[in-house]
């Protein structure tokens, strides 16, 4: 019996050339006005870049409303010969912005949503093209998709940077969208010195079949995050839970990844806090541990006992809570006071039309 076979890499590049040149010649031809959402040039897996896409197809829903065509681009400087991500599924491709923008003629406007992490990479960008490919188009909007607020003021663990984002207005019109409630707020506004919107993302309980305590597993997922405690942690639930499989989520599929947190009992963030690991664990009817972090978590979450005050906190509690919890009456009492927490924050129809404000340019902090 034969079996399919993938094709040669030469082959597959070439064939994902031909697909980016024509999808380019389509967006570009005739086009007066352009919506380009950025995204990582590379086969990151990240929450980050499913809300991306998320976007990008809410916002082709709503062409109506702001009348421009939308696409997907590579952040600038990234890999060059990636063309499309391989672990969710989509049939999205990553255009090259030097190139679209070069075929666009006639652009009389241009919106680029960028992530937070690239703004300086951006300015840089459009400084080198600002007298070529910018100098002809009208109206240019520069947009932050801010989904880590310590990326734009230089605390994150791997981004001691603080990104410019005051430097986009040198470029055109400039404003940030959140997507956290916590830093949606004036303070944040005025340090930013741009109009700031609550976007939110495509996610909320609707997405999230649930599953009960009977049909969960002994399996906890974890967050890929790096942190000084995280072998301590993990090393004492081991031993205090010798069946428990515990998984941390690397290089896993989207789709498998989703089934796993459907079986999964037990959900352990190394991160931000309020991410997905956290928030996808519990909308599956599962119970997920983490630290407060008030950047990320807004007030109310402090009160959830399987929200910690400090890692030293979480360290000397979990194992004893898991053992409390591990019954059916106290764990769905703990799933559901947080999965209360979030879905009254979430939501798509929420998301679309926070969403369907920002293009009707009315911001939360104008």
């Amino acid at each position: 019996m034969s079996h399919p076979v993938d094709p040669p890499l030469e082959q597959s590049l070439a064939e994902h050339r031909i697909k980016r040149e024509a999808l380019t010649r389509d967006v570009s031809l005739g086009a007066r006005r352009l919506i380009i959402f950025l995204t990582p040039g590379l086969d990151a897996r990240t929450g980050g870049i499913l809300a991306i896409f998320s976007m990008k197809e809410e916002t082709v829903a709503l062409e109506q409303l702001h009348r421009a065509r939308v696409i997907l681009c590579a952040v600038p400087g990234d890999d060059p010969a990636f063309f499309k991500y391989s672990w969710f599924d989509n049939s999205d491709y990553l255009l090259d912005l030097e190139t679209v923008l070069k075929s666009c003629e006639s652009l009389d406007y241009l919106q680029l949503h960028i992530p937070d992490y690239a703004v300086n990479r951006l300015l840089a960008w459009l400084s080198t093209f600002e007298k070529t490919l910018l100098q002809n188009i009208r109206e240019i909007h520069l947009n932050v998709l801010l989904f880590n607020i310590d990326n734009i003021r230089g605390q994150n663990y791997n981004q001691k940077v603080r990104q410019d984002v005051k430097g986009l207005l040198s470029f055109g019109k400039a404003t940030c969208t959140t997507a956290h409630e916590a830093y949606t707020n004036l303070t944040v506004r005025e340090e930013q010195g741009v109009p700031l919107h609550r976007l939110g993302c495509l996610w909320g309980p609707e997405f999230f079949p649930r599953s009960s305590y009977e049909e969960k597993e002994p399996l906890m997922i974890v967050s890929r995050d790096g942190h000084l405690l995280k072998e301590k942690v993990l090393q004492r639930i081991a031993q205090a839970f010798p069946e428990l499989t515990i998984q941390i989520i690397e290089n896993v599929h989207y789709e498998d990844y989703r089934k796993m947190v459907h079986r999964a009992k037990w959900g352990l963030t190394f991160g931000e806090g309020l991410d997905s690991y956290f928030g996808d664990t519990i909308l599956s009817g599962g119970v997920a541990f983490a630290v407060f972090n008030d950047r990320y978590f807004t007030p109310e979450y402090a009160s959830l006992e399987n929200v910690y005050p400090s890692w030293e906190v979480l360290m000397d509690r979990i194992t004893t809570d898991m053992q409390r919890l591990d019954e059916p009456v106290a764990y769905n009492h703990c799933c559901q006071q947080a999965y209360d927490l979030l879905s009254a924050n979430s939501g798509g129809d929420r998301f679309r039309e926070n969403l369907r404000l920002f293009y009707s340019d009315e911001y939360t902090f104008p």
